[in-house]
């Protein structure tokens, strides 16, 4: 007879039963949040679109900068355009002085200056030379802000995804529908960091983006809830009939 979750005692039950109820309310709390952050509202469940995406993971750090949270601080849209044909054009010194430098200085130099005393200072990540611009000019994140945010979000998803695709196996539903949901989400995972690399090069990548979170989301919350559903009551429309019910109290 094949296991299944209902086969635990009572304690073990409450005790994942909490468990998965504590990564269905992560998960959608990761999803107001990050929403909130690529669409820079303040409050309610807000859809980042794909423009989003594509400022975030492929427009250069400064033009990310200046078209979202720096947004309020840039005199003139015009400016942005500028700066995005200045770097799109090869980022040459003598245009930088002639066209980007005062953009920089009338917009952002009073807080991004080493010597800055503005309140919101970033003295850290000044913009008064050439040289100190250039690194924000690559397209997307660098290289090693990239990798740190893909390996920190690999491990620590894939940690607890792996808990509630492990248990989600030992449910009582049809094998088709538990490989499936697994594989599914597995696969979005892996899909939607790949492409943060790729969006970099390639702007058609932050569709897929899009897609594959929503699916690996997705598949989190909807494997959670069945587990949980799984564990007190039995399904029948997609519960495997081979599998039995009842474990001791």
């Amino acid at each position: 007879m094949a296991p299944t979750l209902k086969r635990l005692n009572t304690s073990a039950r409450v005790a994942l039963s909490f468990f998965l109820l504590s990564i269905i309310i992560g998960t959608v709390s990761a999803l107001i949040m990050l929403g909130l952050l690529l669409t820079h509202q303040e409050s309610g469940f807000a859809i980042p679109s794909v423009e989003s995406i594509k400022i975030k993971y492929h427009y250069p750090q400064l033009v990310s900068a200046m078209k979202t949270s720096m947004n309020q601080y840039v005199a003139d849209d015009a400016d942005i355009e500028t700066v995005a044909k200045w770097i799109a054009g090869g980022k040459s010194e003598a245009t930088y002085e002639a066209e980007v430098r005062p953009i920089l200085r009338r917009d952002c130099t009073s807080c991004h200056s080493p010597g800055s005393t503005m309140t919101d200072a970033m003295p850290g990540m000044p913009l008064t030379t050439y040289q100190e611009v250039l690194p924000l000019t690559q397209a997307g994140y660098s290289w090693v802000k990239m990798a740190k945010q893909a390996h920190v979000h690999l491990f620590g998803i894939g940690t607890f995804l792996a808990l509630v695709t492990l248990i989600f196996a030992f449910t009582s539903f049809r094998p088709w529908l538990r490989i499936t949901a697994i594989s599914v989400t597995w696969t979005a995972l892996l899909l939607d960091v790949l492409c943060w690399w790729l969006t970099k090069y390639e702007l058609g990548f932050a569709y897929v983006i899009v897609g594959a979170g929503a699916a690996m989301s997705g598949g989190a919350i909807a494997m959670s809830a069945l587990a949980l559903l799984d564990l007190w009551v039995r399904v029948p429309l997609i519960s495997d009939p081979k599998a039995g019910d009842g474990g001791p109290g």
